[in-house]
């Protein structure tokens, strides 16, 4: 047996189950979904020891002596930490601040040595006293010796308050670069299409600079959404940058009073208000999330790919509240999807060679443990044809209730789409149509996509995430580890998410409590 200590507490583990099963398994809290090393949830720092199961395919967490404890086991005694989510963070002094118009600021930081960055991407700024944020990059690397962020003052705002009143010379932390860029290697042939709200413009316009400045030849199309003219903080640099690239074009969206420089209406009405096709296309989204799902299922309605559309959407401070059944009242029924889905039996058939694939794939099957593929399928089945037909029947559980246990990045959501794809593919179904059902996935990302757990939603409020609990069992059972008999009245612990009971001497009660 091997000694870890982590956070504080000692526990025990050997070789035969990971490091994730035996801190469960005795009690201690530690953040997980997948439990196959996908979604990188229960990532910890490795302080002390060695481990076996390194994910060679995560270099950026060996190299910052982080593992996932899901897919790991100890090769010794241990010392692990909580992830760190500030290492290796950069020091940055405050050397100009400018007001521009919608109560944006401009900040220009200087990196007290050096540090790269692209167009598009953004920092975490760290304050002092841990606070941190995410800002957009809205200068273009080696045009100047300090980098802008852009920065909207929120009366609620308890950071960007604070830097509104923040004095020249002062020195705080950012972690990063993080996020999209132009890639002139292989998005220099393609044209571009940029769509940003609110200060996500800076980042979209400095994107377009780099693009250009790069030689890029093709079109660049920027779409610039606004609730009033005045919240435009770059739209004269737009205007131009337009006026100096004939490749470049930019239309101002304007949701309130537009005027007659404006777009009346959402930026995702202009960009899209065409049945254009888009599958040649590298798509950057930039600003407030309602938007950048929209953009994506409609792009993908037009025929984007998927690994051709780069998002950044703002994070706010406190996670944000699904939609529950009301994304789903904006969805209209597709009668010509169901014909040639034969009225139901077509579904069932695709639905079936799904998710044969899924149950087998290495970074899906995990989600669907204890789960019957025939239950995977009739429930699917069910909220899908629903769905087609119109017939508004479905009653089961609303699609982030379905998934608020799992965490799910973009890119694994992405991954378990291309399979579909796939399968739809192979099945000969129409592409006008496959478009259409993709489309109807990329509605129900956000409701999907998180980075850590979360409680079931029970009408309008979010209920407590449960994990494990002690309890006292009033029939005999069998312990799920060693296997030995657990009688009546004994305390064991219960595991929510694998169903598994641990008995006393397996869970540690004794040790915990």
């Amino acid at each position: 047996m091997h000694r870890i200590l982590f956070a504080g507490q000692t526990y025990t583990g050997d070789g035969n189950e990971s490091l994730l099963d035996s801190l469960l398994r005795q009690g201690a809290s530690v953040p997980y979904s997948c439990r196959k090393g996908s979604c990188g949830c229960c990532a910890s720092r490795l302080i002390e020891g060695e481990v076996a199961g390194l994910d060679a395919s995560r270099p950026h967490l060996v190299d910052d002596s982080h593992i996932l404890p899901c897919v790991c086991r100890p090769l010794g005694d241990l010392q692990l930490a909580p992830a760190d989510d500030a290492h290796r963070p950069v020091t940055v002094e405050l050397v100009d601040r400018l007001e521009l118009s919608g109560a944006v600021l401009e900040l220009a930081l200087a990196p007290t040595h050096e540090w790269r960055y692209r167009a598009g991407q953004y920092i975490y700024l760290i304050r002092p006293d841990g606070l941190s944020r995410p800002y957009s990059i809205v200068s273009v690397d080696g045009e100047d010796w300090v980098f802008r962020i852009h920065v909207r003052v929120l009366e609620d705002g308890e950071m960007s308050r604070w830097l509104a009143t923040a004095p020249v010379g002062a020195r705080w932390q950012i972690r990063g670069p993080c996020g999209i860029a132009y890639d002139s290697a292989t998005m220099a042939e393609r044209p571009l299409l940029l769509l940003a709200t609110g200060v996500g413009g800076g980042a979209m316009l400095a994107l377009a600079r780099d693009a250009l400045a790069q030689g890029h030849r093709q079109t660049i199309s920027f779409y610039l959404g606004v609730r009033q003219i005045a919240d435009a903080a770059v739209g004269k640099a737009a205007a131009a940058l337009a006026s100096r690239h004939e490749n470049f074009r930019w239309a101002l969206c304007c949701s309130g009073k537009a005027g007659p420089d404006a777009f009346p209406g959402r930026v995702t009405q202009a960009a899209f208000a065409t049945s254009a096709d888009y599958r040649d296309h590298e798509i950057f989204l930039c600003g407030s999330p309602e938007m950048v799902s929209e953009a994506r299922w409609r792009a993908i309605a037009c025929g984007a790919r998927r690994d051709r559309i780069h998002a950044d959407p703002f994070h706010f401070a406190h996670p944000r509240m699904p939609r529950g059944g009301g994304i789903l009242d904006g969805i209209e029924a597709d009668p010509e999807l169901w014909q040639a889905l034969e009225r139901g039996p077509g579904l069932t058939r695709r639905l079936q060679a799904f998710y044969q694939r899924v149950y087998v794939d290495p970074r899906l099957s995990h989600f669907f443990a204890g789960v019957s593929i025939e239950r995977a399928v009739q429930k699917q089945y069910e909220f899908l044809a629903d769905l087609f037909a119109g017939t508004r029947n479905y009653f089961g559980m609303s699609p982030f209730n379905a998934h608020h246990w799992m965490v799910i990045s973009d890119e694994l959501f992405d991954y378990r789409e291309d399979l579909f794809e796939t399968v739809l593919v192979e099945s000969g179904l129409a592409v006008h149509l496959t478009r259409r059902w993709l489309s109807l996935h990329e509605r129900l990302r956000s409701e999907m996509v998180k980075d850590a757990p979360r409680g079931l939603v029970i009408e309008g409020i979010e209920q407590p995430y449960r994990t494990q609990v002690i309890e006292v069992l009033d029939i005999d059972s069998v312990c799920d580890h060693c296997g030995n008999e657990i009688l009546r009245g004994s305390h064991v612990r219960y595991q929510y998410r694998s169903g598994r009971l641990h008995c006393r001497d397996c869970a540690a009660i004794a040790i915990a409590a």
